[in-house]
C-alpha cells in the first residue's frame, strides 16, 4: 500500500538511499503543493543549498513516483473549520491540509521528518517518522 509524504520526507529522499529506494519501488501520495515546498527546502537550506534546475530536475524524479492528491475548495474549507479544535493556527495549516490530503488518499501511513507536526490532524492516517 502507498504511503502520503509530505515535504520533509520527500526532502530526506535526496540524501537517504534506502527511503529513495522505497520511494521508487512503493511509489506514494503528495499534494502537488509539496512540490513547491521542497523547492523552497532543497533552494534554501544552507545544508543542501541547490540551484533552481537542480531543484527543478530532482522534483521531477520524485513526482516520477507519486500520485498527486489535491483538495478541492469545499475540501480545505472543510479542513479550515476543524483548526480550532484541532489546535491550528499560522503556518501549521500546511500540516493540516497534507494531513486532510493523506486521509482523502486512503493511505494507511503518513511519511514526515517531525510527527509533532501532524499529531491528531489524521483522522485515518498513521504517522510514521522517515
Amino acid at each position: 500500500m502507498k504511503a502520503y509524504w509530505d515535504s520533509s520526507a520527500l526532502v530526506e529522499t535526496t540524501t537517504n538511499p534506502e527511503l529513495r529506494t522505497r520511494l521508487q519501488n512503493e511509489k506514494g501520495f503528495a499534494r502537488t503543493h509539496a512540490l513547491a515546498e521542497v523547492f523552497a527546502a532543497l533552494t534554501g537550506n544552507p545544508q543542501i543549498r541547490a540551484d533552481a534546475s537542480q531543484a527543478a530536475e530532482t522534483i521531477e524524479h520524485l513526482a516520477e513516483h507519486l500520485e498527486f492528491i489535491d483538495l478541492s475548495a469545499a475540501e480545505v474549507i472543510s479542513a479550515l473549520k476543524k483548526a480550532r479544535r484541532k489546535g491550528v493556527r499560522g503556518g501549521h495549516v500546511h500540516d493540516l491540509l497534507h494531513a486532510a490530503a493523506a486521509d482523502k488518499s486512503g493511505a494507511k501511513e503518513l511519511l514526515t521528518l517531525d510527527i509533532n507536526d501532524f499529531q491528531g490532524l489524521s483522522e485515518k492516517t498513521q504517522l510514521t517518522t522517515v
